[in-house]
């Protein structure tokens, strides 16, 4: 040990204070009758009294440093989400924690064991396995990133030595664990838990739909199933509130996995209907939990009064024409150009009853600007939609009266026509098109046409559909309080329907319109706030999350939203927490599976401002059951990066001399500063004492006075 002594006061204190000590001891006994050993006795006494009361005074410190060692700590994360009850990994997991984990790591470490699914769940000891629970928890996703970073912050501090996992590698949430992993400067290592050979199973992947639609109106659901090992004919069902309404044969083979199919439903009323896609289950599947899935629509009575005018007849107007009127939403009145003011199917009626307006190949060289002028007065005045179908007869300088109605730019129109590709941007907007499988069905579509002019989106527009032919925009949508419209810049639409390979162009072409149409004039959008359930279907293990924001309504202070939920024998009034100044959020559990409905109200100064009604569902959340092939990619790439090792079908020696060399290496030693405070330690008051003590009793002895 090497040791020190200091003080808060300068040193030159201590050596004045050895002087003054001196000197008093010297002339107190100076003139004393003692004489040889005892003057010397006597006067030494009296120096360290003075002396050690002058440093007591001083606050003395006696400072030293010690060495310390820091043991290394192994980290073990054990998978516990429901994916590991699939061909009863989750006893393999037991057999390996009881039976080998203990085995492997030397002595001289501080071995530490975690749960872990969406999140670092809890620490076990080593002995309980019984707490390898892997139902009654809320353990329906895998998230290893979320749990590296809980890791970091939990075990801050400590001198982390290996990270082993031991999980199926089937990883459904979070990002890339890579960079959190690489942080912690530690060894990865896994023990892989399943086979890596994908066993027989069909699995219902996703499935697209729009949670509203309108009543008379075909929904489109766009099911995307996969099939792993079959050569067969498989049934998909469709339920509606637990009655079957529709099935479809579909035929799988070996050599691919991927498939879609679309069911179409509708409701003659307004209603929130509870449906069910399910996967006829096969004996010899590896799972049937992963064949079915849950969700609701929503049919609103939201009808629309459109006004189609058209520049002239054309394939692509009788192509939009007969779309538009199968939509059971839309009054539409369509309107097709003979001559400036007049059109062949009557006369133009009043501008303003219309919530939306079509031009298709619409404004020509013919059109009366005044007939322009009018739509745009209406379409500021009642804040109308509009949606801008090109034509190669369109005439752009007549448009320019609407551009700030428009969600483009143009900046030099010509008549040399190209033929183009269209396809879908990477991420079209979910709130917008909530079937991009649908959607991306363009992508094989043939070829249509374009001009040479040139498009710009405004900044406030999104992009869905791009051109082939440099990435110009094709399909734009702008959503803003002053400008609600949609334009689609290519033509010759017609030839989608001409393309025997692709039979669902109509449907397609369906989906744009009514899709568009409803994202820029539905009613729905001027409620006062909306509010939805962050899933359709929850496990009674899990929280039933709202989350609510209000949108077309102004502040007036002190709002608030209540949830009344009832279904299934159950009711409860919750209100819900504001995050933020028009942001609100609230979760409650329920116990017991069925059908549950929600009125929400917004309350304004204790107002009741607006409600909305929806469903939800307590019942299977089997998200886990997506995939089942156990998956070693990310561990393989944790392990390479951070110079761990793959311990799954290693010795148990190799194991223990990997632990031993990596603990080896984490062994800290390091020195740690003790300081031992004098003045505040009763043995050296008690000395003190003590030797003031025995120089009173000398000199009582000796007859001094």
């Amino acid at each position: 040990m090497d040791y020190s002594f200091k003080t808060e006061q300068n040193f030159i204190f201590i050596i004045a204070a050895l002087i003054l000590s001196a000197v008093v001891a010297y002339f107190y006994y100076k003139g004393s009758k003692l004489e040889g050993p005892q003057k010397k006795l006597f006067t030494s006494l009296r120096f360290l009294s003075v002396f050690f009361i002058l440093l007591l005074l001083m606050s003395p410190v006696i400072s030293y440093f010690k060495t310390l060692t820091k043991d290394p700590v192994n980290i073990f994360l054990l998978d516990n989400s429901e994916s590991l009850l699939i061909e009863k990994r989750n006893e393999k997991q037991k057999e390996i924690f009881t039976e080998k984990i203990s085995n492997e790591t030397p002595g001289g470490s501080e071995d530490l064991y975690f749960l872990f699914s969406s999140n670092l769940y809890k620490e076990i000891n080593q002995e309980e396995s019984d707490q390898l629970v892997y139902e009654g928890i809320n353990n329906f996703q895998t998230d290893l990133t979320s749990t590296l970073y809980s890791l970091q912050e939990r075990l801050s501090g400590k001198n982390l030595s290996t990270v082993t996992i031991i999980s199926d590698g089937i990883f459904n949430e979070g990002g890339n664990p890579l960079t959190i992993a690489k942080s912690l400067n530690v060894p990865f290592s896994f023990i892989l838990i399943g086979d890596t050979v994908q066993k027989k199973d069909l699995v219902l992947k996703n499935i697209f739909f729009n949670k509203t639609s309108f009543i008379e109106s075909s929904a489109p659901i766009n099911v995307q199933i996969n099939s792993f090992n079959y050569d067969r004919d498989i049934k998909i069902n469709l339920y509606s509130d637990d009655k079957l309404i529709d099935s479809k044969d579909l035929k799988v083979n070996s050599g691919q996995s991927n498939y879609n199919i679309i069911f179409n439903v509708m409701s003659v009323k307004e209603a929130i209907i509870k449906y069910k896609v399910e996967i006829a289950g096969l004996e010899d599947e590896i799972t049937l939990r992963n064949n079915f899935e849950e969700f609701f629509i929503k049919f609103i009575d939201n009808k629309f009064k459109v006004l189609v005018l058209s520049g002239g007849p054309s394939a692509d107007l009788a192509f939009l024409s007969e779309e538009i009127k199968k939509v059971k939403n839309f009054e539409a009145t369509i309107l097709t150009q003979k001559s400036p003011s007049e059109y062949y199917e009557g006369t133009l009626p009043d501008l303003s009853a219309f919530n939306s307006y079509i031009f298709i190949g619409y404004p020509t060289s013919i059109t009366n600007p005044v007939i322009l002028n009018d739509v745009k007065e209406n379409l500021d005045k009642n804040n109308s939609s509009l949606i801008f179908f090109a034509s190669r007869n369109t005439d752009y300088k007549k448009l320019s009266q609407l551009e700030e109605n428009l969600p483009f730019k143009f900046s030099g129109y010509s008549e040399a026509e190209e033929e183009t590709d269209i396809k879908t941007v990477s991420s079209p907007d979910a709130d917008i098109f909530k079937s991009p499988g649908l959607l991306a069905s363009v992508n094989s579509f043939p070829n249509i046409f374009k001009t040479a002019s040139v498009f710009s989106a405004n900044p406030s527009s999104e992009t869905f559909l791009i051109m082939g032919r440099n990435s110009a925009p094709a399909l734009i949508i702008e959503r803003t309080d002053k400008n609600k419209s949609a334009a689609f810049l290519a033509y010759g639409l017609y030839k989608w329907r001409l393309n025997s390979s692709n039979n669902n162009s109509r449907e397609v072409l369906n989906y744009i319109l009514t899709s568009s149409l409803v994202a820029i004039t539905d009613k729905e959008a001027k409620s006062k706030f909306v509010i939805e359930t962050t899933k359709d279907v929850y496990s009674k293990y899990e929280n039933v999350i709202f989350k609510a924001n209000i949108t077309n309504f102004e502040l007036q202070g002190g709002e608030n939203i209540k949830v009344k939920i009832n279904g299934n024998g159950f009711y409860k009034e919750l209100e819900l927490m504001k995050k933020g100044n028009r942001y609100f959020e609230g979760e409650i559990n329920i116990q017991a599976d069925g059908n549950y409905e929600y009125t929400a109200e917004l309350y304004s100064k204790g107002q009741l401002e607006e409600s909305i009604s929806n469903r939800f569902a307590i019942g299977e959340n089997n998200f886990e059951y997506k995939l089942t092939r156990a998956d070693n990619t990310i561990f393989s790439a944790l392990s390479n990066e951070t110079k761990g090792s793959n311990f799954t079908n290693q010795p148990s020696a190799e194991i223990k001399d990997f632990f031993q060399k990596s603990n080896e290496k984490s062994k800290s030693e390091y020195m740690s500063l003790q300081n031992y405070e004098l003045n505040i330690n009763p043995y050296y008051l008690i000395l003190v004492i003590l030797i003031l003590c025995i120089e009173w009793f000398l000199r009582k002895r000796n007859n001094l006075p």
